[in-house]
């Protein structure tokens, strides 16, 4: 008889909800806990070794499942700007279906949580079966999928082994439903308790507004693109801002062509000069340094681009903007 712990896998993309991921292993470890023995293992999947939210948040991650999948929790991407949304779902869902593939031939249940229901739709999984999706993304679910019996008024929905839900918190409902229909129902009461969780919610509507009310660049392309160049400008590379935009490098390419016109490799430069021309202009540190600051490791290489792009050397342009 197979005594081992339920193995739980939880797939992060580009970008999460902490506070949903973590939630969802403390119910786990919670459980465990309760019942002072081992009753479920979990992991962290992900494309990348260390998963990391937009405010900063890392999460310790396995490119694949170290053993066989009892339970795949897929997490999708906040956002709101469904065109930006949407492509960012189109592209992880790319990465995420052959996690799901395993799943299946695991007999794994599979739960989507807020946009993933995406994911489970493009696998063909949800194909004449119930379910549910973050309401912001009903109208463009239901054009895309046409074959899913989409019901985005409910938080959660359970066809078979197959679970979708709603935006956001949704995943405490996710959470809760799961671990009674593993048989921890008795765990289940007592962690809600333990944790304080809110009483169960069965309705999205009651949350929808207009998405218009939104002010319409909270999360534009080039908005977010210069976001990161202020905060993480020496990390700024392809592969980075691939990671940071859930984009793979032919469709950033693509989008900094179609929006702003330029290939990211040019800006990326131009956002590294422009910040070093300041640090010239604003404080003394040495060349070398700014170069450092900027991105650059190599003082001799980056003066000279300095010199063809903007037209003087470093040290010459300090003095002349001075």
């Amino acid at each position: 008889m197979d005594n081992r712990p339920l193995h739980a896998v939880i797939w992060l993309p580009s970008t999460f909800y902490s506070a949903v991921a973590a939630t969802l292993v403390e119910m786990f470890e919670l459980v465990n806990t309760i019942r002072g023995a081992p009753a479920i293992s979990f992991e962290f999947v992900a494309r990348q070794a260390d998963a990391t939210t937009t405010p900063g948040i890392s999460f310790h991650t396995r490119r694949k499942p170290s053993q066989r999948m009892d339970l795949l929790i897929l997490l999708a991407m906040p956002g709101m700007q469904i065109p930006e949304l949407v492509a960012a779902l189109e592209e992880e869902s790319r990465h995420a279906a052959p996690l799901i593939a395993s799943a299946q031939r695991d007999g794994a249940i599979i739960a989507a949580h807020c946009g993933a229901g995406y994911f489970l739709a493009d696998a063909g999984l949800l194909d004449r079966k119930r379910a549910t999706i973050s309401w912001w993304l009903k109208t463009d679910a239901q054009r895309r999928f046409p074959k899913v019996r989409w019901d985005a008024s409910r938080v959660l929905i359970g066809d078979g082994r197959i679970y979708t839900c709603g935006g956001g918190f949704s995943g405490l409902e996710l959470g809760k439903a799961i671990l009674r229909d593993l048989g921890f129902a008795r765990e289940e009461r007592l962690v809600r308790k333990l944790l304080v969780l809110p009483p169960s919610r069965q309705i999205q509507t009651p949350y929808e507004f207009p998405l218009a009310d939104l002010p319409p660049t909270q999360e534009a392309f080039r908005d977010r693109l210069e976001a990161l160049s202020r905060k993480q400008l020496g990390a700024l590379d392809l592969a980075f801002l691939g990671a940071q935009l859930g984009l793979s490098p032919r469709t950033l390419a693509r989008r900094f062509s179609d929006e702003l016109h330029t290939t990211p490799g040019r800006w990326i430069q131009d956002r590294r000069l422009e910040a070093a021309k300041a640090l010239l202009e604003s404080t003394k540190l040495g060349i070398a340094e700014i170069c450092y600051q900027v991105g650059y490791r190599d003082t001799a290489s980056f003066s000279r681009l300095f010199n063809r792009v903007i037209g003087l050397p470093p040290g010459e342009y300090r003095r002349q903007s001075q």
